[in-house]
């Protein structure tokens, strides 16, 4: 589609599909473990994009620059990011870690300055900071809440929003370097799972092993459900999100994270019945300013 919001929608599904995801994956992280859901996922995600890929898109010949930057974004973001932002799972909970990924578009316009020439306007710079201020609200009901700040589990946090955010600017490096090739979000979801599981067998030789253990000591129903969030929160996520990478500008893309912990509080608050607080009340309010800032935005840079 040729709507100029198109991409930044793709960007909020996905969001909304894999902070969906993230509760699953938080459970099986605490009763199993964080390296064994990440593991599962990246396993699962590796043959919906291949199958994808050979069925739906002509396989590129990519330059070795190009391939290399998309494995690498998967050993380093698929795999040791979200070990970190799934170790953070079992410590602060989904939304609160999936907040702190909203601070990635102070990462990331840093990168694209030096190296996309994508610079951002004074209406995409609001965006941004409504966004940011949306982190502040959650880490100040965070601190009401429980009466202390935690350190170590936000240090462990931002690990895993760093490791993330370099696997983000690899895979636009990809993209990038690959231009001309027709390369498609599937190719590069595929080699992006083989660079994680990759990884997983550079980290540990037996780690097939112990994925196919812990899969066969569950319940039918919690195999189906494992499935399930591994084939949404990650093969219909990051389709979405690396179309909307290849058409967005990117640190903008990033900082509509933020729909992830908005859309899990509120599924949270559902569950548990209770009104939403005014600290999620000001984070959505914050969410549509900065989104109109982004309309905004992009009619300027027009």
């Amino acid at each position: 589609m040729d709507h100029p919001l198109f991409p930044y929608a793709l960007g909020v599904l996905s969001n909304l599909f894999f902070g969906t995801a993230s509760m699953v994956f938080s459970s099986f992280a605490r009763s199993v473990s964080p390296t064994w859901i990440n593991h599962l996922k990246a396993f699962v995600a590796a043959i919906c994009f291949g199958i994808a890929c050979f069925a739906w898109e002509t396989w590129a010949n990519l330059p070795w620059t190009s391939a290399v930057s998309f494995l690498i974004s998967g050993l380093v973001g698929l795999c040791l990011g979200d070990f970190f932002l799934f170790r953070s799972f079992t410590i602060l909970g989904p939304s609160r870690t999936l907040m702190l990924l909203c601070v990635q578009p102070l990462f990331i316009g840093a990168y694209n300055a030096l190296f996309f020439g994508q610079h951002l306007n004074s209406a995409q710079l609001i965006a941004i900071a409504c966004m940011l201020v949306c982190v502040f609200i959650f880490v100040l009901e965070r601190s009401k809440t429980v009466g202390r700040w935690d350190l170590r589990a936000f240090g462990i946090a931002f690990m895993g929003v760093l490791l993330d955010a370099c696997g983000v600017m690899l895979t636009r490096n990809g993209f990038d370097t690959g231009a001309g090739t027709g390369v498609g979000a599937f190719q590069a979801n595929f080699l992006r799972c083989l660079g994680a599981l990759a990884g997983f067998l550079i980290l540990n030789p037996r780690s097939f092993t112990a994925l196919k253990v812990g899969f066969i000591g569950l319940t039918p129903r919690k195999r189906t459900l494992a499935v399930f969030a591994c084939f949404f929160g990650t093969f219909v996520s990051l389709t979405m999100y690396l179309n909307a990478i290849k058409l967005a500008n990117v640190a903008v893309l990033t900082s509509i994270t933020v729909t992830g912990p908005v859309w899990v509080s509120l599924i949270e608050h559902i569950l548990e019945r209770k009104l939403p607080s005014r600290y999620l009340i000001g984070a959505m309010t914050l969410f549509l300013v900065g989104f109109f800032f982004i309309r905004q935005g992009m009619i300027q840079a027009s």
